[in-house]
């Protein structure tokens, strides 16, 4: 396995993942609300040979909601996991992995160029250096 490519996807992905992690947890709440509305609608009249609409959607709601707590687990774990390999770096190599794997705006190299008062290929041997120990601090190897 690439180790070093499994840690560029990482960084790559963590904002979206911790925006997940918000995300997810109001999407629950919601499904919570909606339950509790669902039960509060009479199903008096017992249907013969299945369930009612009703208890149709009570149970779709159950689902999704443990489908999405199921989820959040694995994205919460996910987030701490990279806040954790971040946490092995100095402020500057976070910010070099930052500015190359989050921040994907036009001319973000020769913008950190200038913040970092470097040249390119200095800022490119950097990032190998970051990514490296963010990559040993994730998977405790960076090749097999």
């Amino acid at each position: 396995m690439n180790w070093k490519k499994e840690a560029a996807n990482d960084l790559r992905t963590y904002p979206q993942r911790k925006e997940s992690v918000i995300n997810t947890k109001e999407r629950i709440k919601v499904l919570e609300e909606q339950y509790v509305s669902l039960k509060g609608i009479s199903t008096d009249t017992p249907v013969m040979g299945g369930m009612s609409r009703q208890e149709e959607k009570m149970l779709d709601n159950i689902a999704e909601r443990e489908r999405l707590k199921s989820s959040l687990t694995i994205a919460k774990k996910l987030v701490d996991l990279t806040e954790k390999g971040l946490s092995v770096l100095d402020d500057k190599e976070r910010k070099i992995l930052e500015g190359f794997y989050f921040d994907k705006t036009d001319n973000n190299v020769e913008r950190m160029c200038v913040k970092f008062h470097l040249e390119k290929t200095r800022l490119y041997e950097l990032r190998e250096i970051a990514l490296k120990k963010f990559t040993i601090a994730m998977y405790g190897t960076v090749e097999i």
